[in-house]
C-alpha cells in the first residue's frame, strides 16, 4: 500500500518487460523503451477512480493470483489524513496485501473499520489453516465468528479497553501455564504491559481470551 508518489516513483523502477505488458507507450524515436507516466497523471488517475471499486477489482486479483493465503495475515487499516482508510489483509512475512477495503473512520459509521474488516473477511472464499492476526478494536466477536467457519485461526489482541475481555485475559495470564508470551513480574525492573498477547510459540493448546463464536 503506497501514495501516488511512491507508486510514482515505484513505476520508474519496472523493467521493459514488466512495462509492456501495462501498455505503457513507446518513447519517441526508440523502439523497445516504454516510458513511465509522470507524477500529474498517477495524481490524475489517482484522485479520480472510485477507491470502493478499484479494492473490489484489486481483492479479487489478489486472491486469484495468491493461489492460497499465507499462513499468517494481518488484518489492519490506517486512515489517510482523517479523510479515507485503507484496509489491509497482508503477510506477516513480507506485507504483501491479499486482499483491501475502504473505509471512513475509525468508529461509529456505517462504513467504519470493525465493519468493513468483518465485509472483508466475509467476503473472501476461503481461511482454510490460516490465523488472522489483529489488534484491539471492537467488534471482535463477529470478525472470530465469520473466520472460524472459513476454517481459519484468531489471534486478537486485548486491552483495557474491552474491560471484560482483558479480564479474562489476565486471569489466563495468572495461571502457572498461561498461554501468553511472558511478562515481568512484580520485582524486575520492567513494568507490565497493558495488553495480552497469545503466543505462536506456547507448546500449550492456544486459549482464546474471546468467548466461543
Amino acid at each position: 500500500m503506497a501514495g501516488r508518489r511512491e507508486i510514482a516513483r515505484f513505476a520508474t523502477t519496472l523493467t521493459q518487460r514488466q512495462r509492456h505488458p501495462l501498455g505503457l507507450p513507446l518513447k519517441k524515436g526508440t523502439r523497445n523503451f516504454h516510458k513511465v507516466p509522470g507524477y500529474d497523471v498517477f495524481y490524475q488517475v489517482l484522485t479520480r477512480m472510485n477507491p470502493e471499486t478499484f479494492a473490489t477489482l484489486l481483492s479479487t486479483w489478489l486472491c486469484r493470483q495468491a493461489g492460497q493465503l499465507p499462513q499468517a495475515l494481518a488484518l489492519d487499516g490506517k486512515m489517510i489524513r482523517d479523510q479515507i482508510g485503507r484496509l489491509a489483509l497482508a503477510q506477516h512475512e513480507d506485507g504483501a496485501p491479499q486482499a483491501v477495503a475502504v473505509y471512513d473512520a475509525k468508529d461509529g459509521t456505517a462504513r467504519c473499520e470493525p465493519t468493513v474488516a468483518t465485509a472483508l473477511l466475509e467476503s473472501l472464499p476461503s481461511l482454510d489453516g490460516k490465523r488472522i492476526t489483529a489488534d484491539p478494536l471492537p467488534c471482535q466477536r463477529k470478525r472470530a465468528q465469520t473466520i472460524v467457519p472459513k476454517g481459519g485461526d484468531y489471534l486478537f489482541q486485548v486491552k483495557a479497553n474491552q474491560p471484560h475481555r482483558f479480564q479474562i485475559a489476565q486471569t489466563l495470564d495468572a495461571l502457572p501455564d498461561a498461554p501468553f508470551l511472558s511478562t515481568p513480574r512484580e520485582g524486575t525492573d520492567a513494568s507490565k504491559p497493558d495488553s495480552c498477547i497469545l503466543s505462536p510459540l506456547n507448546p500449550c493448546a492456544p486459549i482464546s481470551p474471546l468467548p466461543a463464536p
